[in-house]
């Protein structure tokens, strides 16, 4: 008689978490996140990656030439090394996260990834060479702005990376 009694406290208990994870419009698919507020997209990997790549990590900044710690607003954990593409997205783990500005929207001046040959993560300038920079609409004369409007994912934030013809470094690095 115990138990019954506590199979159908199981079965009761499993029937009401399973009714309450419904959602009118969706069914049992997992509710959408709300007032979600990154970005995403793809990281493309082009010609063969150097020996001496230890890490490499996507960093959003604020201003484009200030390119110091204090300008970090995005600073992803490492990314696999090795691969030719990588889909992304701020909403991951990361080292620094993405927090909106005050006043939307959110504007970054400076997406880039970049790589590190140090044997840890190091913060120092030097350190940090770019291999990508985000672009917008195919214009790579200069890097394109990402302006995130209030409670809001910006998706396709693709960058390129090609190691045969890496960008140009801002002050201050190698």
């Amino acid at each position: 008689m115990k138990i019954l009694i506590k199979l159908i406290i199981i079965v009761i208990a499993s029937m009401y978490i399973f009714i309450s994870s419904c959602d009118s419009d969706h069914g049992i698919a997992p509710k959408p996140v709300l007032n979600a507020f990154g970005f995403g997209g793809n990281i493309v990997f082009y010609g063969s990656w150097p020996d001496s790549i230890k890490r490499i990590y996507l960093v959003a900044l604020k201003d484009t030439g200030n390119f110091v710690v204090t300008n970090f607003r995005y600073v992803s954990l490492e990314l696999p090394i090795g691969a030719t593409a990588i889909p992304y997205s701020s909403l991951d783990s990361a080292y620094v996260t993405l927090v909106p500005d005050e006043h939307p929207p959110s504007n970054y001046h400076y997406v880039v990834v970049v790589q590190q040959s140090t044997d840890s993560l190091s913060w120092r300038r030097k350190d940090w060479f770019v291999t990508g920079i985000y672009y917008e609409n195919g214009d790579t004369t200069i890097p394109g702005t990402l302006t995130i409007p209030e409670n809001t994912f910006v998706d396709n934030i693709n960058i390129y990376c090609d190691f045969n013809n890496p960008p140009h470094q801002p002050p201050g690095g190698n």
